[in-house]
C-alpha cells in the first residue's frame, strides 16, 4: 500500500513535509441560502486546492434544509482529467423526512464525481438532514475541488446548506 508522503531514513524533517501529512480540511461557520436556481455553483466554503498527479480520499458531511418542491442535489467540481467515484448516503431523493424523525428510505449510490445526486428532506426551509459523501480523487492536472450544489426544482423559498458542514480532504499518493 502506498503511503504519503514516502519518508526515508535520514530525511530532513521540514515544516513543508509535516504539512503533507496533515489533511485538509474545511467547514461552514455560517449558512449558505440558494433560491429560485437549479444551476450548480462551488459551494464557498468547501472548497480546496488539489495537486497534480495525486490520490486523496474526500469526506463531505452535509447539512441542509430544502422544501420537498426544490429539493438538494450536488455533485463535485474537480480538476480536468480526473479519475474517481463518490458515494452518496442520505435520504432518498423522493423521500419526505417527519419534523420529529429521521427515519425513511435512503438513498445509497456509487456515481461519477461529476454525476448529479438529487436527496429528500424534511420538508421545511430550516430542519436539516444530512448527506455524507465520500471517495477518491485521482488528478492529473492541479486544481480546485469543490462542493457544487443547488436546487433540484427552482423555488423563491430558499434551499440551504448549513453550518457545521464539513469537508475533509486526505492526500494518499
Amino acid at each position: 500500500m502506498a503511503q504519503y508522503p514516502v519518508l526515508l531514513a535520514g530525511q530532513r524533517i521540514t515544516a513543508a513535509l509535516l504539512a503533507s501529512m496533515l489533511p485538509l480540511e474545511q467547514w461552514k461557520t455560517a449558512n449558505t441560502d440558494r433560491a429560485a436556481t437549479t444551476t450548480f455553483a462551488d459551494d464557498p466554503d468547501l472548497t480546496v486546492s488539489l495537486e497534480a498527479n495525486a490520490t486523496y480520499r474526500v469526506e463531505m458531511y452535509l447539512h441542509y434544509a430544502a422544501l420537498d418542491a426544490a429539493r438538494f442535489k450536488t455533485m463535485w467540481n474537480v480538476p480536468v482529467n480526473w479519475t474517481g467515484l463518490r458515494s452518496a448516503i442520505g435520504p432518498d431523493q423522493g423521500q419526505i423526512l417527519s419534523s420529529t424523525s429521521s427515519g425513511g428510505t435512503g438513498r445509497w449510490g456509487v456515481h461519477n464525481l461529476s454525476t448529479a445526486c438529487t436527496y429528500g428532506t424534511r420538508d421545511h426551509a430550516t430542519n436539516q438532514c444530512v448527506a455524507i459523501e465520500e471517495g477518491v480523487v485521482t488528478t492529473i492536472a492541479a486544481g480546485t475541488l469543490a462542493l457544487q450544489w443547488a436546487q433540484a426544482t427552482s423555488n423563491a423559498t430558499a434551499t440551504r446548506l448549513g453550518s457545521g458542514s464539513y469537508m475533509r480532504v486526505k492526500r494518499l499518493a
